[in-house]
């Protein structure tokens, strides 16, 4: 048969031991293999040591750049004579190629200046003197003369007397063979003289 103990037997119980833990973590030793201070030491050399050489990069760029700057610079001023002889001698040839067209224009116009002129003396009135002839030649598509003067009288005796002239230029068998119309662009009172001035265009077909 099982015995039984008594429990005055039996073993007392006991309270854990306890004791106040007085340890300051923070000012304890890092004990680790690797300490965290080694690693947050690295990578602030690191980042250091990069800062530096995107520094040491961008320096190095910007030096390049201003020397690629200066040499250009150079290069602009030692041939900017060369330029100026080029423009002058561009622009010389222009001057040149555009009397060369209006000499062609001028050799092709159906009518030369010194006929049309010899034709309003013939077609000129009393009342109406010339002061200004224009030849537009150049364009052929857009050859035309002009012809400024002024009229004696009151304005409407000087009107009457311009539009008589215009009709006639119109009805003039040389210039109907050469010009496609006759205009009477302006016809106005000049205060200081006293008289009509008027402006017409006798366009070339």
């Amino acid at each position: 048969m099982l015995s039984l103990k008594k429990k005055s037997d039996a073993q007392p119980l006991t309270a854990p031991l306890w004791h106040p833990n007085f340890r300051d973590f923070e000012r304890l030793p890092d004990t680790k293999v690797v300490r965290t201070t080694f690693f947050i030491n690295t990578a602030a050399v690191a980042a250091a040591v990069a800062m530096l050489l995107w520094l040491g990069f961008r320096e190095y760029d910007n030096h390049n750049i201003g020397q690629q700057i200066t040499e250009a610079s150079r290069q602009i001023e030692n041939n900017r004579k060369q330029n100026d002889d080029a423009i002058k001698l561009a622009k010389a040839f222009a001057d040149e190629e555009k009397k060369i067209t209006e000499a062609i224009a001028f050799m092709q116009v159906p009518i030369t200046p010194i006929e049309f002129v010899a034709v309003l003396g013939e077609t000129l009135p009393k009342d109406i003197s010339i002061e200004y002839i224009d030849s537009r030649i150049v364009d052929p598509k857009n050859s035309q003369f002009q012809i400024r003067g002024r009229v004696a009288g009151s304005p409407d005796l000087a009107s009457g007397i311009t539009s008589s002239y215009v009709d006639t230029l119109r009805a003039n068998e040389r210039f109907t063979q050469v010009f496609s119309s006759v205009t009477l662009n302006r016809l106005d009172r000049d205060p200081a003289g006293g008289f009509m001035v008027f402006e017409i265009t006798l366009k070339i077909k």
